[in-house]
């Protein structure tokens, strides 16, 4: 018997906290049809997993979210006790005006909650090297949430260069996007139109 299991990051099922939610910390498992959820709080290098649907698949659900917080290395269950440990990675200060984006938009929403629940906390972003250029793979939102409070550096580490993104920042470049500055923020509707109709059709 195939069994068909998906894992998404999902910003938008509402039975996740909303600030864990918008931070990119939820993820539902599909199996079958079915859809299990899983959310993690972060502090730090450390995530406390908050509500796991189902347990038997939370390493697989801890290896899709480490795609996008491999920084976080250290896992405990919602009692607090210790779950599962792995290596440290290195992480290092980048000027955020030297990060090409590899995106275009930001939903100004989510930047607003973003922007208050970050207001002084340390966040990292994962980067690759493109073209002797740092490329941010992921967290553009935080990463403009960091700039506007007059942050001139931020906390990054190295991931693998993602399909579509030397092709995504061309065409970033193309519209004079040359950091995280000059992304364009639209409201939560129109970033929906936008953006995500424009990586539907990118990937299909």
């Amino acid at each position: 018997m195939v069994i068909y299991l998906k894992i998404i990051r999902d910003f938008e099922s509402e039975i996740y906290s909303k600030n864990n939610r918008l931070l990119g910390n939820c993820f539902t498992l599909i199996i079958d049809k079915i859809k299990y959820y899983f959310e993690f709080e972060i502090n730090n290098n450390q995530a406390k997993i908050i509500m796991a649907d189902k347990m038997q698949y939370i390493l697989n659900v801890i290896d899709e979210f480490r795609k996008y917080n491999k920084y976080v290395n250290v896992f405990y269950n919602n009692d607090n006790s210790f779950y599962k440990s792995f290596d440290e990675i290195y992480t290092f200060k980048l000027p955020i005006n030297i990060i090409q984006p590899s995106k275009f938009f930001i939903d100004k929403d989510r930047l607003d909650v973003i922007s208050n629940i970050l207001e002084d906390k340390e966040v990292f972003i994962p980067v690759t090297i493109l073209n002797d250029e740092y490329v941010c793979v992921d967290g553009h939102t935080r990463l403009l949430a960091k700039s506007l409070e007059d942050n001139k550096m931020v906390n990054c580490y190295m991931t693998d260069l993602e399909n579509h993104i030397d092709d995504l920042v061309y065409m970033a470049k193309e519209q004079n996007i040359r950091n995280v500055n000059k992304m364009i923020v639209l409201n939560h509707e129109e970033y929906n139109k936008y953006w995500i109709e424009f990586l539907n059709s990118l990937y299909e």
